[in-house]
């Protein structure tokens, strides 16, 4: 409604002023300097219509090149997007071959979203065609030079799902070099060491992914189970472990998984006695039976007192089957076999197991009750 009532008073004002012009043509006037022009009003404002036209006519000549290209790559970027769309489809179809055919079709004639220089590269890898898995990759990278950790994160995961754990761990590496704080990196490379031994370069960074605030209990624990791993297969490389312990944050020093690797490796360098001393502190802290059956593998001249101990223990805690099997276990070592046969006997009586009713039958035949032995072993038999 608005716009017919404006075009009705245009039509008027058009019309009143043809009329007055009609009249009277009146006349304009420039003067420059000793210059001067004179022309009637009608053919002045025909002269500003023709000027306005030839302006118009210039200003679309200049500006089609720039608009003929942004409408060519709108049809393109229409195209290429249709052609991702079904490059997806055949990817979640398995067709990775036909997919990557596809989008390489496209990747010269514009510049392509992120996603979909990825799209090509995951198609490359699980074609294992590696000379078109390098390709894509680096055409990602220089398409998006401030996306390279991202467009790592998705080469290492694609690294970790194919079991190439040598090859994700030198991408990880590049990552936690440039950000040592990437959360993605990190939780990748629990998920590495979880799946792989880990190498000296590897244990390095695993004290500080464990304490770093991010992760969550249960990734946590999956390191430490990792790092555990790493100390116990170089406890007989004293220099490399004692490299490693070095490093370990102090509130993890006291978890009983990374002490029972500590102990082994002071145990393997004949520290024996050393490792008595802190196990007899630690185990009352813990009663990690890990810890306990250890403390059973020290190698003492004094059997009496690592006995003594094991015995005042087990009435602090009269109910511990591992302790009342630590008590047996040196009792035997010292050859008090009538000793050793009650402690066991305890300890079965609270967790009975086959190991246990074996090692019984033999404390009975030492003590030459065979009939006892042979009861024994066929309880033992009735449990497996």
């Amino acid at each position: 409604m608005r716009s017919k009532i404006l075009f009705f008073f245009t039509i008027i004002i058009i019309g009143l002023g043809v009329h007055y012009l009609i009249e009277d043509n009146g006349y304009v006037l420039i003067e420059f300097l000793t210059y001067s022009v004179e022309a009637s009003l009608p053919v002045f404002l025909l002269l500003l219509i023709v000027l306005y036209l030839l302006v118009r006519v210039l200003s679309l000549i200049w500006s089609s090149p720039k608009y003929l290209k942004e409408r060519l790559n709108q049809k393109r970027e229409k195209k290429a997007n249709q052609k991702t769309h079904e490059a997806m489809i055949l990817m979640s179809q398995g067709n990775f071959s036909k997919a990557e055919r596809k989008l390489r079709s496209i990747s010269s004639e514009i510049s392509l979203p992120i996603d979909t220089y990825l799209a090509g590269f995951t198609a490359a890898h699980y074609m294992e065609e590696q000379e078109l898995r390098s390709d894509w990759l680096a055409k990602s990278l220089d398409a998006y030079p401030k996306l390279e950790s991202y467009i790592n994160l998705k080469n290492t995961k694609l690294l970790l799902e194919s079991e190439q754990y040598i090859e994700a761990w030198n991408v990880l590496e590049h990552i936690l070099i440039a950000d040592n704080k990437n959360t993605s990196a990190l939780r990748l490379m629990v998920d590495l060491f979880s799946k792989t031994s880990i190498d000296d370069s590897m244990a390095h960074y695993l004290p500080a992914i464990i304490s770093h605030g991010s992760l969550n209990k249960a990734l946590k624990e999956k390191l430490i189970v990792s790092l555990q791993k790493f100390l116990n297969g170089c406890t007989d490389n004293q220099e490399l472990f004692t490299k490693t312990w070095l490093t370990i944050p102090k509130e993890l020093k006291s978890q009983p998984e990374l002490l029972l690797c500590k102990y082994r490796s002071m145990m393997n360098h004949d520290e024996h006695a050393i490792a008595e001393k802190e196990l007899r502190k630690t185990i009352p802290k813990t009663w990690n039976s890990s810890l306990i059956e250890i403390y059973e593998l020290l190698n003492s001249p004094d059997l009496a007192t690592l006995s003594r101990r094991a015995d005042l223990w087990t009435e602090e805690r009269p109910r511990d089957a591992n302790l009342w099997l630590l008590s047996s276990r040196l009792a035997k070592r010292d050859g008090l076999w009538s000793k050793s046969k009650q402690c066991m006997e305890r300890s079965i009586e609270y967790l009975p197991t086959v190991e246990k009713y074996n090692e019984l039958g033999l404390i009975f035949l030492e003590l030459g009750q065979k009939e006892d032995a042979v009861e024994v072993l066929h309880k033992a038999k009735n449990l497996i």
